[in-house]
C-alpha cells in the first residue's frame, strides 16, 4: 500500500510539473502576442519581417520592448526575457545582455526556430520555467526569431508541493485507517479461528451430550497419571461404571428421556468427587472414573457415596425413578500398570457385579483361570461389538431324500485383531453368561437376515436359522425387537427359523413360554437345537409351538456303530413326528450315515458331508444335489471341491 501511495505522488508531481510547462507555454504566448508583437509593430509595417539577426530593431522598437518588458519584469510575472534571432544572436534583453542564452545547439531553440514552442522546468537556486516561443510577423505570419522567456516557477512548485502535501495526508489517513480496518480484521478473524480450534479440540475430546472427558481423553489423562504413578508409587484406581436398566428408561420413555437421565447422572457423578477425580463418559450409558491417589477403602467410600446420589429419585416426562449402577474397580499397581490392564480387570469386576448382589466390586482375579477366560472375553467382545470385528459363516440344510438345499444356519465368528478368526465356542458361553448375548444376538439377526436378502435376490429363497440363548428368551422385548428386524429388512417371518437349546426351555418356564408363543404367533419358525444333550421333560416340549427337532451330533455320529444311538435317532424321528415336528440331523460326515437317515425316515440334514460354514456368497448350491445312490467317494470328493 506504501508503494502504491508513492507511485500516485509521482505521478501526481509529474502531472503537475506538466500542467506548469503549459501554463508557462500560455503564459509566454500571451507576452509574445500582447506585449513583444504590438512593440515590433509599432514603425513601419515593412520594418516588422525578415530575419532579425539580419536588420535588428529600430530605435523605436527598442525603446518600446524595453518599456514593454521592463514593466512584466517589474511585476515580476517574468524573469528574463530576450529576443534571439535564427542565429543565435541577442536582439533585445530586457537587462542589456547579449550572453547566457540558450546555446543555439538547444533543442528547444532548435524547435522555436522551427515554429515550434517548448517549455522547461530549470532547477536551480530558484525553479524557473524557460519558454522558446517562436516570434511571427504580424503582417507575413511568418517566423521572425524567438522569443526566449523565463519565467517565475516557485508560486506553482509550492502549490504544487501544498497539493501534493494534502495528497500525501489523505493517501497516509487512508491508509492508516485501512491498516486499523485490516489489523482489527486479523485479530477478529484470528480470535474466531483460535475459538474455533479451541471448540475442535474439545469437541474431540469430550462427549457432546454431557460435556465430559470422552474414552480418548481419558485415556490420554489416564497414561500420563500412571506414568506418573510408576515414578512416584502413587497408588490409585480405575474404575468402570454402567448404569443398570438404563436400555428400559430408552425403549420406554423415548431417547431424549435417556439423554436426560445421562446429563442428570453426570451431574450428580461430578458433585461426589474430588478436585484430581476424572469423569469420562465412554459411550452409550457406560462411565469410567480415574481416582489417583485412593486407596481400595477410599475409592468404595467415594463410590458408595455416589451411589447414594444415582439413587436419588429424578423425574422424567413425569415418571418418577431411581437409577442404579454398577461399578467395577481395579486398583493399581496391584491389578496392573497399565489402562489397557486396569480398564479390563474392572470390566471383569463390573460385570461380576452385575450377576451378583454387590454393586461396586473390585477386581480380585477370580476366574481369570477360567478355561476360555469368560470375564476377559466379555471385556474385549464388548469392543468387538462396537468396532464390528463379527461376522456370519453359514452351512446350509438339505432335504431328504433329494438333497436340495432348504435353509442356511447363520454361524457367528469373531475376526479377533491379534487371535485371528475365532469359532463360537470362544467367545459364546462367555456372551451367555452376561449381558453382552443381547446385543450380540441383535446384531447377528439384523445381519442374517440382510444377508438374506442378498441370496434372495441372488434367486436362493432359503430360509435362515439364527440361534437364540436362554437370556433373550429371558427379556420381554425380545418378540418386539424379532417383529422389528422382520419389518425393517422386509423379510416374510416364515423364512426365519430361530434355533433354542433344550435347556434354554428348562430355564423360566412361564416366561419362556410367553416369550416363544408371541414369536410363533409372528409366524417365526422355532427349532429346538441340540436335542437329547440337555435335561428337558417331555412336558416342555409339550407346551412349545415347535416346527423342527434337530437331533445333536454325537448320536448321528454314531448310529451306524452303535445300537443305542440308532435306537435314540430313531425315537426322536418318530417323538417329532408325533409332534408335528421335522427332524434335523447334525453332524452328517459321511454318506453312510447320510443314507441310513434317510431310511430312518429324517427330513434335513447338516454336516460337513453336505457343506462346512462359509460367509453366504460361497455357499454352491451344485455341491448339494445328493442323490441316495452316490457313492461315499463321490460324495467326499464333491465335498471338497
Amino acid at each position: 500500500m506504501i508503494a502504491l501511495g508513492a507511485l500516485v505522488v509521482q505521478d501526481y508531481r509529474r502531472d503537475a510539473a506538466e500542467q506548469g510547462r503549459a501554463q508557462g507555454l500560455a503564459q509566454a504566448d500571451v507576452i509574445a502576442q500582447m506585449v513583444v508583437a504590438p512593440a515590433l509593430n509599432s514603425g513601419e509595417a515593412h520594418t516588422f519581417g525578415g530575419d532579425l539577426s539580419r536588420r535588428g530593431l529600430t530605435a523605436e522598437q527598442y525603446e518600446r520592448m524595453r518599456e514593454s518588458t521592463g514593466l512584466a519584469v517589474y511585476r515580476g510575472s517574468v524573469q528574463h526575457l530576450r529576443l534571439r534571432g535564427f542565429t543565435g544572436r541577442v536582439i533585445f534583453s530586457d537587462d542589456g545582455s547579449s550572453s547566457n542564452g540558450a546555446p543555439i545547439s538547444d533543442p528547444d531553440f532548435q524547435a522555436a526556430a522551427a515554429g515550434h514552442a517548448r517549455s522547461k522546468v530549470i532547477i536551480g537556486r530558484t525553479q524557473t520555467i524557460r519558454v522558446m516561443q517562436p516570434l511571427f510577423a504580424g503582417a507575413t505570419g511568418q517566423s521572425v526569431g524567438v522569443l526566449e522567456v523565463y519565467l517565475p516557477y516557485q508560486s506553482i512548485a509550492d502549490r504544487l508541493d501544498h497539493q501534493v502535501t494534502q495528497t500525501l495526508r489523505r493517501i497516509g489517513g487512508g491508509l492508516a485507517a485501512l491498516y486499523l480496518v485490516l489489523a482489527l480484521l486479523a485479530w477478529w478473524t484470528t480470535r474466531s479461528l483460535r475459538r474455533y480450534a479451541a471448540d475442535q479440540r474439545h469437541n474431540a475430546l469430550h462427549d457432546a451430550l454431557t460435556g465430559l472427558p470422552n474414552r480418548v481423553a481419558f485415556r490420554n489423562a489416564a497414561d500420563a497419571v500412571l506414568e506418573q504413578a510408576r515414578r512416584d508409587g502413587e497408588p490409585g484406581a480405575v474404575v468402570l461404571v454402567d448404569l443398570n436398566r438404563f436400555k428400559e428408561v430408552n425403549d420406554t420413555l423415548g431417547h431424549h428421556a435417556g439423554d436426560e437421565l445421562l446429563q442428570v447422572v453426570s451431574e450428580r457423578f461430578r458433585a461426589g468427587l474430588g478436585p484430581r477425580d476424572m469423569l469420562a463418559r465412554l459411550g452409550g450409558d457406560e462411565f469410567a472414573l480415574l481416582l489417583p491417589g485412593r486407596s481400595e477403602p477410599e475409592a468404595i467410600a467415594l463410590l458408595e457415596g455416589v451411589r447414594g446420589r444415582l439413587a436419588e429419585e429424578m423425574v422424567l416426562d413425569g415418571v418418577r425413578l431411581s437409577i442404579e449402577a454398577s461399578f467395577g474397580i481395579a486398583l493399581y499397581p496391584e491389578h496392573g500398570d497399565t489402562l489397557q490392564e486396569l480398564t479390563q480387570h474392572a470390566d471383569v469386576a463390573m460385570y461380576q457385579g452385575k450377576r451378583g448382589t454387590a454393586d461396586i466390586v473390585v477386581y480380585s482375579g477370580a476366574g481369570v483361570a477360567h478355561p476360555h477366560q469368560w470375564l476377559v472375553v466379555q471385556a474385549e467382545l464388548r469392543h468387538a461389538l462396537e468396532r464390528d470385528e463379527l461376522v456370519l459363516h453359514y452351512q446350509p440344510k438339505v432335504d431328504l431324500p433329494d438333497g436340495s438345499v432348504t435353509a442356511l444356519e447363520a454361524l457367528v465368528r469373531w475376526q479377533h485383531p491379534e487371535r485371528g478368526l475365532l469359532p463360537p465356542g470362544a467367545f459364546l458361553p462367555a456372551a451367555e453368561h452376561s449381558g453382552l448375548i443381547v446385543p450380540l444376538t441383535e446384531w447377528v439377526l439384523r445381519r442374517a437376515l440382510t444377508d438374506q436378502l442378498g441370496w434372495t435376490a441372488a434367486g436362493r429363497p432359503w430360509a435362515v436359522s439364527v440361534n437364540v440363548s436362554a437370556r433373550n428368551l429371558e427379556v420381554a422385548g425380545f418378540p418386539d425387537l424379532v417383529a422389528e428386524l422382520l419389518a425393517e429388512t422386509g423379510t416374510s417371518p416364515g423364512r426365519l427359523v430361530l434355533e433354542v437349546t433344550e435347556t434354554a426351555l428348562a430355564g423360566d418356564v412361564d416366561t419362556v413360554e410367553r416369550v416363544l408363543a408371541r414369536v410363533s404367533a409372528l409366524g417365526v419358525g422355532l427349532s429346538v437345537d441340540d436335542f437329547g444333550a440337555g435335561f428337558t421333560s417331555l412336558s416342555h416340549l409339550r407346551g412349545q409351538p415347535v416346527a423342527e427337532i434337530k437331533i445333536d451330533r454325537k448320536f448321528v455320529a454314531d448310529v451306524i456303530d452303535d445300537p443305542q444311538s440308532r435306537a435314540i435317532v430313531r425315537s426322536v424321528i418318530e417323538l417329532a413326528h408325533g409332534l408335528g415336528s421335522r427332524v434335523t440331523a447334525e453332524g452328517v460326515e459321511t454318506a453312510e450315515v447320510y443314507r441310513w437317515l434317510i431310511d430312518a425316515g429324517c427330513d434335513e440334514a447338516q454336516g460337513y458331508l453336505i457343506g462346512r460354514p462359509v460367509p453366504w456368497p460361497q455357499v454352491d448350491p451344485g455341491m448339494f444335489g445328493l442323490p441316495v445312490e452316490m457313492s461315499e467317494a463321490t460324495m467326499i470328493e464333491g465335498m471338497h471341491r
